[in-house]
C-alpha cells in the first residue's frame, strides 16, 4: 500500500506540475499579448505567469524520476537534470525582470543562460555516449534548449553582446 507521501509526490509529478505548467504558459501568453497591446494588467499577468513557471521548474528539479528496470543512466545525468531545471528557473526570472525593465535582469540572464548552456552541452555529450541518459534528460534538455535561446535573445535585447 502506498504511503500518503509517495502518493502525493506521484500526483504532484504526474498531474499537478504538468497542469500548473500549462496554466502558467497560458497566463504568460495572455500577459505578453496584453503587454504588446498596452492593456492594463499586463505586468501583473506576466509576474504571476512567469513566477509560477519559475516555481514549477524549480520544483521539477527535485522530483523523482521513474526509470524502466533495464535502464542504467549515468549519475551525471541526474545532476544535469537538476542543474537544467534550476537554471531554467533563474532564466525565467531573468526574462521577467527584462520584460518589466527591473534592475538585475542582465545578471539573472547571465547566470541562468550560462548554467543552461553548460548543462545543455554536457547533456548532449552524455546522451551521445549512452542512450539510457536520454530517458532522464529528454524533457529538461528540450525545455532548457528553448529557454536558452529565449534567454540569449533577451540578453541581446539588453545589449549584453
Amino acid at each position: 500500500m502506498p504511503t500518503p507521501e509517495t502518493s502525493f509526490i506521484s500526483l504532484l509529478r504526474t498531474k499537478i506540475l504538468p497542469n500548473v505548467h500549462m496554466i502558467a504558459l497560458i497566463i504568460c501568453a495572455v500577459g505578453l499579448g496584453f503587454l504588446t497591446l498596452h492593456y492594463t494588467g499586463a505586468t501583473e499577468l506576466l509576474m504571476i505567469g512567469l513566477s509560477t513557471l519559475a516555481g514549477v521548474y524549480f520544483l521539477m528539479a527535485f522530483m523523482m524520476i521513474q526509470l524502466p528496470p533495464d535502464c542504467k543512466p549515468a549519475l551525471y545525468s541526474f545532476m544535469l537534470y537538476k542543474l537544467i531545471y534550476i537554471s531554467s528557473a533563474v532564466t525565467v526570472i531573468g526574462i521577467l525582470f527584462a520584460l518589466l525593465k527591473l534592475p538585475g535582469a542582465d545578471q539573472m540572464l547571465l547566470i541562468g543562460c550560462g548554467g543552461l548552456g553548460v548543462s545543455i552541452l554536457f547533456s548532449a555529450v552524455l546522451i551521445g555516449t549512452n542512450r539510457d541518459n536520454l530517458v532522464v534528460l529528454k524533457s529538461p534538455f528540450f525545455r532548457g534548449l528553448g529557454l536558452l535561446l529565449l534567454g540569449v535573445y533577451f540578453m541581446y535585447q539588453l545589449s549584453m553582446f
